[in-house]
Formats: C-alpha cells, sequence, structure tokens
C-alpha cells in the first residue's frame, strides 16, 4: 500500500501548472447508506486516513435519502460557507454541479468518477472497463451453464462501461458463454434497492445463470446473499468481499477510492494542483483483481491465466487495453 501511495502521489505531482498554498477547510458530502466495504466506505476511509497524517479535520454531511435537489443545494451551502475543498461523492448524474462549481471559481471540488473542463474541479475517473474485463474473462473460464449475468444500478455511462467490459471479456475466454444483462434502473434510489437486485438475481440464476458480475453500489449485497443461499457464485465489487462471502465470491473488482482521494488531499494541502482529471486503472495499482484462494471453480490452469491477464494489463502498451478501448470507449 506504501508503494503505491507512493506511485499515485508521482502521477499527482507531475505537470504542475501553479501551486498556490491554501487553506484547508475541507468537507464530503454523502448520499445514500455508507457500509464498511461499499463505496461511500472507502471514500471515508481515505478521508480517515487524511485527518490521522495532517490532524486537518474534515467537515461531513451526510444525506441518508438520495435526493440529487437537496444534494444540490448542500453543495452551494458548502461552497458559500467557504469550505474549500469540496468533495463531491455523487456527481456522475448529479445536475446543476457544473454551474455550482463555475459560481465558485476560488473553490476546489474533487469529483469523483467524473471529470469537467472546469479549471477548479478535480475529476478522479477510473478504468472500470478493464476491470470488468478481468471479472468477465474469469466467468467465462468459471461457468458450468455457459450462461453468466450482469446487474447494474443504473443504466449510465459509467456502468455502460463496467457492462461492456464485462461482456468483452466473457467472449474472449468463452465465446459459447452468453450474458444476461438486466438494470435494477429505479433511479437515483438504485444503488440502495435491495429488493430489485435480489429479484434480478434470483431471475436470472432461475433462467441458468450461475455466475452474476453486480455493479448497482450497496444494492450489490442483494446478488451476493441470493448466490450464497442457492450454492452459486458472484464477485464482490468496489472492495475484496471474499472473507465476508467466502464460499461465494470467486473474486472482487477492487476500485480502491480511498488511495485516490488520499492522494488528492495530500496534493492540495501541499499546494499542487495540475491538469484537472486523473484516470487510474490497473496499471497503476488502484483497480485490482484479487481472486478468492477458497472459492471453488477456478483450475490451476485457469488461475494462471487470469495472473498473466494482470500482468499484461499492467505493461506499457500492451494489446489488450487497446482492444479494450476499441471496444468500449467509443
Amino acid at each position: 500500500m506504501a508503494r503505491l501511495l507512493i506511485f499515485i502521489l508521482i502521477i499527482f505531482s507531475i505537470k504542475v501548472s501553479f501551486a498556490v498554498n491554501i487553506e484547508l477547510n475541507p468537507i464530503v458530502l454523502y448520499q445514500g447508506e455508507m457500509t464498511r466495504n461499499s463505496y461511500l466506505g472507502l471514500i471515508e476511509n481515505g478521508i480517515g486516513r487524511f485527518e490521522r497524517v495532517t490532524e486537518i479535520p474534515i467537515e461531513r454531511v451526510y444525506l441518508n435519502e438520495r435526493n440529487y435537489k437537496n444534494y444540490t443545494e448542500e453543495l452551494r451551502k458548502a461552497a458559500l460557507a467557504g469550505y474549500n475543498p469540496i468533495i463531491v461523492s455523487d456527481s456522475n448524474s448529479l445536475k446543476g454541479f457544473s454551474s455550482i462549481a463555475e459560481d465558485f471559481p476560488a473553490t476546489k471540488f474533487i469529483s469523483l468518477d467524473t471529470s469537467y473542463p472546469i479549471p477548479n474541479v478535480l475529476g478522479l475517473t477510473f478504468n472500470h472497463t478493464e476491470g470488468s474485463y478481468v471479472i468477465g474473462f474469469i466467468s467465462g473460464l468459471a461457468t458450468m451453464t455457459n450462461q453468466v449475468g450482469f446487474i447494474g444500478g443504473l443504466e449510465i455511462p459509467i456502468i455502460k462501461d463496467f457492462q461492456c467490459g464485462y461482456e468483452f471479456g466473457v467472449r474472449k475466454s468463452n465465446p459459447s458463454a452468453t450474458v444476461q444483462v438486466d438494470y435494477i434502473n429505479n433511479g437515483i434510489f438504485s444503488w440502495d434497492d435491495l429488493i430489485a437486485a435480489k429479484r434480478l438475481a434470483e431471475k436470472q440464476y432461475s433462467s441458468g445463470v450461475d455466475i452474476i458480475f453486480p455493479a448497482s453500489g450497496n444494492a450489490s449485497l442483494a446478488v451476493l446473499d441470493e448466490a450464497k443461499s442457492r450454492g452459486l457464485k458472484a464477485f464482490g465489487v468496489d472492495s475484496d468481499l471474499s472473507s465476508i462471502y467466502p464460499r461465494t465470491v470467486l473474486a472482487s473488482m477492487e476500485k480502491k477510492v480511498d488511495v485516490a482521494v488520499f492522494a488528492a488531499l495530500m496534493q492540495i494541502k501541499n499546494g499542487i494542483w495540475n491538469n484537472n482529471k486523473k484516470h487510474f486503472g490497473i496499471k497503476q495499482g488502484v483497480i485490482n483483481i484479487p481472486l478468492n484462494p477458497d472459492a471453488q471453480g477456478l483450475s490451476s490452469d485457469d488461475v494462471q491465466l487470469i495472473n498473466e491477464l494482470m500482468l499484461d494489463l499492467k505493461g506499457s502498451n500492451n494489446p489488450i487495453s487497446h482492444e479494450i478501448s476499441l471496444q468500449c470507449e467509443k
């Protein structure tokens, strides 16, 4: 973890366009349910680490119910109150965020998962297609029925990236396999809609699917619970969930948002503000695919193929990354 952080800090430090010491008064705005291993939980881990290292407190605003109007209002209140930087945990579907950022050019915003062509907004984005490709590759190797599934939260570009990478990976390792795709699509409540996620998982497993990749936020846990109850397989997302679902999770797509958030805050603290987008993937160690050592369903040959794939994706100018980009980043 220490080496990874040093590497990320170097990435943030190159090509500095201006460096100005600012007095930090940070705030983070959360929306939705937070659990220890969730996306929001990872953001909190990065923030907590920054507080411990720097002894700079970070204000927190919790909106337990997802409501983009309320979230936007809280963002504007935070900017008016002089908080700086403002960490926006839920900007990818947030209407009105751009206008708020433009209204407060002296305030720095850290936007998770989405970048904006606005000088005072630092977008931290992640290569979901590559990580999902590896998950799909594993699914194609492990399926016994040649039927695998994908359950997305909301049909938006970021989750479509997950879907595209996953489908491409399945086709690469097992051209005979089919992918059943469903979305919760319950608006802003999709990410916490455990009932809908369970219903879709029941439908897919009952139709012959034996492995599901959920990209549904907190609702993904309902898919894992359904897989566990049936003795079938699924994948963890955001965090490594193999210790919680030891007989269910084949692998997890880790998205180390905590590392990215911590590094961004440290760079702002040090007065560094370079280009306003940072993109992280397998090559940077922020996207990682840990296999569950206890999960059945993968042979030693399968594991070797997966390890070789991960090594390839960590290399420079590798053809697989190029293929994935051509397939999914249209």
